[in-house]
């Protein structure tokens, strides 16, 4: 099928370097990786051996925290495969840690779906949302729309086998960088189509997301929340991630920034939840601090969320909790810190 990552066939069938970083993984030895990738010469490998190794030798230092070294390497490693997605989308990672915009760009759009893998236009999209590029996001985006019109089917099982992000996700990604261009007229084309033509999935929660991002009005999706809040209850379910999102919109709609602030502190996580849902009640503490132009207390807020949320939260998070228009008001601090570090 189209969609999954196409591969040429290469020689030998298997590939040995995978299959080494797998089993050093396994056997809690890959430390060992880089002085095993030198028993091979990757001059005389070919097709995808060839573009593992390269990749795995620029890997190794970025795990490490040596950027520098990463970047080098997978320079390298482009130059010996040049077409190769997984290099040219980890040296777009690169470019963008070096503030060069610029060259990442000019990688990602050499690696877009299908060519590379559906997590990775989700990742571009990340980037491209970070530096104010949202026409650029949803063009990595858009490739993966046509997937779901194939296909079909929504579940998110049968997505996941195939390696395509969840319908949800995707949705998300696309309602955040439609709304900060003020073109929601085509989310709601694309929200129409897929109730229409797929199946597997509750499209009520998504038109009540759309009322909520179109208007302001969050009503039926609140209403939505809290049943979904509730039946986790009676299973025994993760509850944390649909409570902090009703407490996030109830501490937004009231008048009283004590009842604000107890509404944002009554969500109490366990640990079957989301660790960074914790990250985003900070960031509704900081918005809060923003409304009642409380700047001294904001400042401390955000100094401890960018501590913890260093490339701030993914815009499908940040829309789903209704903190994206707020984390627009953090871009500039991580602009600038990308700058500085490409300054020194």
């Amino acid at each position: 099928m189209f969609w999954k990552h196409k591969q040429k066939k290469q020689t030998p069938s298997r590939n040995r370097i995978d299959d080494l970083a797998n089993k050093l993984q396994q056997e809690n030895k890959i430390d060992q990786l880089e002085m095993e990738l030198f028993k091979f010469d990757p001059t005389i490998l070919e097709g995808y051996e060839k573009e593992s190794w390269y990749h795995l030798y620029g890997i190794i230092p970025f795990r490490q925290g040596n950027r520098d070294l990463s970047f080098q390497r997978f320079q390298e490693g482009i130059k010996y495969c040049p077409d190769s997605a997984s290099l040219l989308f980890s040296l777009g990672q690169e470019y963008e840690f070096k503030a060069d915009t610029d060259q990442m760009f000019r990688c990602f759009d050499r690696a877009k779906f299908p060519k590379a893998p559906a997590q990775y236009a989700l990742a571009q999209a990340r980037y491209a949302y970070l530096w104010n590029q949202y026409k650029k996001a949803i063009s990595y985006i858009e490739p993966l729309i046509s997937v779901y019109f194939e296909l079909k089917i929504l579940d998110d099982t049968f997505l996941h086998i195939r390696g395509i992000p969840f319908f949800s996700q995707t949705w998300a990604y696309l309602a955040a960088h439609y709304l900060l261009i003020d073109e929601l007229s085509e989310l709601k084309n694309i929200t129409t189509r897929a109730e229409a033509e797929c199946s597997n999935f509750d499209f009520a929660y998504l038109k009540a997301e759309l009322k909520g991002i179109e208007s302001g009005d969050f009503s039926d999706l609140e209403q939505r929340l809290e049943r979904s809040v509730a039946q986790s209850g009676k299973n025994n379910w993760p509850s944390g991630y649909h409570a902090m999102r009703l407490s996030i919109l109830k501490s937004q709609a009231t008048d009283s920034p004590e009842e604000a602030e107890r509404m944002l502190d009554s969500v109490i996580l366990h640990e079957n939840d989301f660790p960074w849902l914790d990250d985003m009640r900070l960031l509704a503490k900081c918005e809060l601090a923003h409304r009642l132009t409380d700047s001294g207390r904001e400042d401390a807020l955000v100094q401890q969320f960018v501590k913890r949320q260093q490339l701030l939260f993914e815009p499908d998070n940040a829309i789903n909790f209704n903190l994206l228009k707020y984390q627009e008001n953090l871009k500039g601090w991580y602009q600038e810190n990308r700058k500085i570090r490409k300054s020194h």
